[in-house]
């Protein structure tokens, strides 16, 4: 029987574009769902999706493939607590946090850890944690946990905020209290209605999961969510399509944290100051150009007249706040004279790799990341990025293992 359907279906009810996931998950899906249910085929088995909203929540959970753990990219956390919220904080006024989709809980609980760490008292907080799967938030709302949600070597938080008993880790009152669990999901009609606008969003690797008009879709929705100033967290793969939205990225490594508001239009200044949306990693030094005097006493030697000037105080700085502007096509233009007159580095392919993956360049972002980690084998921002688009194209045991090389990587240099 053809799967048509039962895309449409998915991308109807979960914005789940299945190309993402692949479509022999999908068939391993339905085919145990169908087991389950006691129908005889496929088609039983659609006729049944149509009455049923019970069965069509099961389905869906079992193309989900939850995969998080506790302080997950910590520096994403670490900024939330550093950033000083845009207006007063109190008992009356708390600040509103969001997270979705939350799984099954670590991330909300990392967010009300992170703020009780900093000495914010719990009634100046309240998060609102938000899944489409049942079964995850009964895992959330019991709050006992093995060791896969503790990952890497800054496990101090455990011991303070967890008691070890025999289901597992329980996770203390004092921070399952700061933490509201809601079953609905990101196009819901009533998602949140009649809620205020919150000051923080995490809304981390769901995009990935989405064809590009639903990206938008939800990045809209977000926005719409969003108190003015607030700051939206996303995943590493998904900070580049934030670019096209009014939303201004926050100069902090590794966060991929952005704030409600179009950047302000300065003019390009060649030394200006890497932009973090697209640079994880500072981007590392280019190579002197040999015979530089030379170059600079005749331009026209060395500059095709059908490329942008090229100065030779140009750095990485100036591509990515070209391409923090919108300005894509002129950004790779730059980029690849960098490279040809300055000689390959991990960080001009990996710039060069995100400004592809945000014009829907698939196969040259990959290959650029792929150049990027044959420079430089342990650069987290390519391998997240790769990880992403190898999962977009079906290919999950190559992301997987691109995942672990990365976790792997983070845990032997913490920052």
């Amino acid at each position: 029987m053809p799967l048509a359907k039962f895309e449409t279906m998915l991308k109807r009810t979960m914005g789940l574009d299945v190309q993402s996931i692949g479509r022999p998950m999908l068939e391993r899906a339905l085919h145990e769902r169908r087991d389950k249910s006691g129908v005889d085929d496929l088609d039983a088995y659609w006729l049944l999706l149509q009455m049923s909203e019970q069965e069509q929540l099961h389905l869906i959970e079992s193309v989900i493939v939850p995969e998080t753990w506790f302080f997950r990219n910590r520096e994403a956390f670490n900024e939330m607590a550093q950033l000083q919220p845009q207006r007063p904080i109190s008992a009356g006024q708390p600040l509103r946090i969001l997270s979705l989709p939350c799984s099954t809980g670590e991330e909300p609980y990392s967010i009300a850890m992170a703020l009780l760490d900093i000495g914010m008292p719990p009634q100046h907080f309240r998060i609102d944690a938000i899944d489409i799967s049942a079964q995850s938030l009964a895992v959330a709302r019991q709050a006992v946990y093995g060791k896969n949600s503790f990952r890497g070597n800054s496990l101090a938080f455990r011991d303070h905020y967890f008691a070890l008993n025999e289901q597992g880790y329980a996770l203390s009152e004092t921070v399952r209290q700061q933490v509201r669990f809601i079953q609905s999901n990101l196009f819901a009609p009533t998602l949140l209605y009649g809620e205020a606008p919150y000051d923080i969003v995490f809304c981390r690797n769901l995009l990935i999961y989405f064809d590009r008009t639903t990206q938008h879709q939800a990045v809209t929705i977000l926005t719409q969510r969003l108190a003015p100033e607030g700051l939206l967290f996303v995943g590493p793969a998904e900070s580049a399509l934030m670019m096209q939205h009014a939303l201004t990225p926050i100069k902090a490594p590794m966060a991929f944290a952005f704030r409600q508001g179009a950047p302000k239009q300065e003019p390009v200044k060649p030394a200006a100051a890497p932009i973090a949306a697209f640079a994880p990693q500072p981007p590392a030094p280019l190579r002197p150009a040999p015979r530089a005097a030379a170059a600079r006493a005749a331009p026209s030697r060395i500059r095709p007249a059908a490329e942008l000037p090229v100065l030779p105080q140009t750095t990485l700085a100036t591509v990515q706040l070209l391409a923090d502007q919108g300005q894509l096509s002129e950004a790779a233009s730059l980029c690849e004279q960098l490279i040809q007159r300055h000689g390959p580095s991990a960080a001009a392919y990996y710039l060069m790799g995100v400004i592809h993956d945000a014009a829907d360049r698939k196969q040259a972002a990959a290959d650029c990341y792929r150049k990027a980690l044959y420079l430089e084998p342990a650069h987290a921002g390519a391998m997240t990025h790769l990880a992403a688009l190898l999962q977009t194209q079906g290919d999950t045991a190559g992301a997987r293992l691109l995942q672990q090389r990365a976790r792997r990587s983070a845990e032997n240099n913490p920052s």
